[in-house]
């Protein structure tokens, strides 16, 4: 299947990096100098007013979005051309865009809490390098679907998408993340 921007990437069941295991990475670019995604299923201990002193009301997640820019917040979100400067990845998934916008969108009640997930860091990869780890069977590709990913609760992001892989892979979907544990 060939890598495009928008698609979802699931890690394989036997993956046990620490940053992807068990992950699901929204791929907010893909060309030919690289890729870059977030991971949409590993909330931190940290919310929005954490991390923004500004923002002292707003308790929103903040999710760990992957290992490269662990100093820089990142937001995907599905409010679109509404918010100046966002990027479109596909259908109707957007990321970055007017930070002020957003905060005062949210505080206005304007952008819904469930239309935007904020991620410190992001997941990338060089030129050729996801094709790689695609021919050694690191991650799964999906197309995304109507269904969002951004409202979901994140311990049921992986379980669905490895599911949505076919009849080899479903079995994994209920196995416990640890499962020396069962």
């Amino acid at each position: 299947m060939r890598i495009l921007q928008g698609q979802i990437l699931v890690a394989l069941p036997l993956l046990n990096d620490g940053d992807f295991k068990r992950t699901v990475i929204l791929l907010a670019e893909h060309n030919k100098m690289g890729s870059l995604g977030f991971v949409m299923n590993k909330p931190m201990h940290l919310t929005l007013k954490d991390v923004v002193s500004s923002v002292h009301n707003l308790n929103m997640p903040i999710y760990y979005g992957g290992p490269v820019a662990q100093n820089q917040l990142f937001y995907v979100h599905t409010v679109g051309k509404q918010i100046t400067e966002s990027v479109h990845i596909q259908q109707n998934y957007y990321w970055s865009g007017n930070f002020t916008q957003i905060i005062t969108g949210l505080k206005n009640k304007i952008i819904l809490p469930e239309q935007i997930r904020f991620f410190i860091g992001y997941s990338g990869w060089g030129a050729g390098q996801l094709q790689k780890e695609m021919k050694e069977k690191t991650w799964g590709l999906l197309n995304s679907t109507t269904a969002e990913l951004i409202n979901k609760h994140p311990d049921d992001i992986w379980p669905e998408q490895v599911s949505r892989m076919g009849a080899n892979y479903k079995v994994f979907a209920n196995i416990a993340q640890e499962p020396s544990l069962n």
